[in-house]
């Protein structure tokens, strides 16, 4: 399964970040693609302890178990949290280009940022191995980049 702990996955998704586009439009949702860009790395901070979420609601394991193999969320059914959403408390974009350098950044450096924690916590899945906050984080970045296109 694809993670973002894999080189060769990393490479695929920068390749999809370098395609992008100030002028792209989303398929769904609210956000243009330079606040995706900069929720995409919110999230990436979120998995290496750098972002804390307020809120707490751990799902049943089963949903858990069903994301991190892929299987897709309803779409307008799954809110996210307000440190993550853009307008609320989510990083401000700079400009596509910067923004999409430190969301590769934080993609290169997830291994050694996240350290040798046996776990971090998800305030909807609780604890997450390094393995299964990597494989979350490409799947958030696959759906987002899907968003627009790429």
């Amino acid at each position: 399964m694809k993670n973002i702990l894999n080189k060769k996955d990393q490479e695929l998704i920068f390749d999809r970040l370098n395609k992008l586009s100030k002028d792209q439009k989303a398929h769904w949702g609210k956000m243009n693609v330079q606040e995706a860009v900069c929720h995409m790395a919110d999230q990436i901070r979120l998995g290496v302890g750098e972002i804390k979420t307020a809120d707490e609601k751990v799902l049943p394991a089963i949903v858990k178990h069903l994301v991190l193999l892929g299987v897709p969320a309803p779409k307008g059914k799954v809110e996210t949290f307000p440190e993550l959403k853009q307008g609320v408390k989510g990083t401000e974009p700079t400009g596509l280009n910067e923004d999409i350098k430190t969301l590769i950044s934080l993609i290169e450096n997830f291994d050694s940022s996240f350290g040798n924690a046996a776990s971090r916590k998800h305030a909807a899945f609780g604890d997450l191995s390094k393995s299964q906050w990597g494989r979350l984080c490409y799947i958030h970045l696959d759906h987002h980049l899907k968003q627009f296109g790429g």
